[in-house]
């Protein structure tokens, strides 16, 4: 791996996705919570349909890139040496749940000007303490409580999938005998993350009672493991196609569209890594910059949407040209705000990428 790879602690390649599969996401929920895309649904009926069924399946794309950040991490040699694992988890749980109780602030804000003005189901109602406490640990789904904004859950699932690929490691590394090599320890490890991602493939993402726990979504997380290990080693390629086979063959069993577009992000990822396009030129763009502040994009975008909702439907309740107006006003709107609370909170209280 060349140096000027290696040494980087942001991708180009990797923040254009990011900016891409924000701006999928923010599109989504305006398309998929009215009631301005109900009033504009007349005006561009195709794009609406479209943004409702599949943009959600961006949420792929930042999975497998979760992965592969996390890869970078746990392939380094004694990576438990330099920093313990404590160190580690605590460090994500900050990076994550500092904006993140940040946004709940504001989507509670947010949620209950809007209902002075417009009764939805979008709305949250008041939290209570139990509701509050379950999303400050980040449990609110898996105690079945209701997500004060949409998309927190997966803030949740992005922490359980690093706690467990982390733990994974270093439980294996940990109980290992000191005689054996870093090699053969690690090779054990990423024994471990195939077989939990191909349990998750072939069993676990087929259930989706367990969409609220990391098992249902490991098929894509550890795709993005397993290829950032890949592309370190010399026979990437033969290892990159033996994944790509077994991934096949889960989706010959069980045709999953969202599988399909983890694997090709999965692919991408390994090949531009490996051939240093990861950082080329071409990747220095304004699409990119957005995805440096993705995760304050995916965070404002939501409460910030509900006040125009709020606003355009008492307005123009029955106005398809001003209601899709508003969704514009929403879009661009959330983005400023998002610049700011990425300035201000997310870039304040880490240097990381997500």
């Amino acid at each position: 791996m060349a140096n000027s790879i290696k040494n980087h602690s942001r991708y180009g390649f990797i923040d254009t996705l990011k900016g891409i599969c924000c701006l999928l996401i923010l599109t989504h929920h305006l398309a998929f919570y009215g009631p301005m895309s109900d009033a504009a649904y007349s005006l561009i009926p195709g794009v609406i349909d479209f943004l409702f069924e599949y943009g959600r399946m961006a949420v792929s794309v930042f999975l497998v890139i979760g992965g592969f950040l996390t890869g970078q991490i746990i392939c380094k040699p004694n990576v438990f040496v330099k920093k313990s694992v404590t160190e580690f988890i605590w460090s994500k749980y900050l990076r994550l749940v500092i904006p993140y109780l940040a946004a709940i602030t504001l989507a509670i804000i947010c949620s209950f000007i809007a209902s002075r003005w417009m009764q939805h189901s979008s709305l949250s109602a008041s939290p209570d303490p139990a509701q509050l406490t379950s999303h400050l640990f980040l449990l609110q789904n898996l105690l079945g409580y209701e997500s004060l904004s949409a998309g927190l859950w997966y803030v949740e699932i992005d922490f359980q999938l690093f706690l467990v690929s982390l733990l994974l490691v270093f439980l294996i590394e940990k109980l290992s005998p000191t005689s054996w090599s870093y090699a053969r320890t690690h090779a054990i490890s990423m024994g471990g993350i195939t077989a939990l991602t191909i349990a998750s493939l072939f069993i676990f993402n087929l259930n989706e009672t367990l969409d609220t726990t990391f098992l249902y979504f490991f098929s894509s997380y550890g795709l993005g493991v397993l290829v950032a290990y890949i592309a370190k080693e010399k026979s990437s390629y033969f290892l990159l196609f033996l994944l790509s086979d077994m991934v096949a063959l889960s989706l010959y069993l069980n045709f999953r569209m969202r599988i399909l577009i983890s694997l090709i992000t999965a692919i991408a990822l390994c090949i531009t890594y490996q051939q240093q396009w990861i950082n080329a030129r071409i990747w220095a763009n304004p699409i990119a910059s957005l995805g440096k502040m993705s995760y304050s994009i995916f965070l404002v975008h939501f409460p910030i949407s509900l006040l125009f909702s709020a606003l355009f439907s008492n307005l123009y309740p029955h106005n398809p040209e001003m209601n899709l107006l508003g969704m514009g006003l929403s879009a661009i709107s959330s983005l400023i705000f998002a610049a700011v609370f990425y300035r201000f909170i997310e870039q304040r209280n880490t240097t990381h990428p997500k």
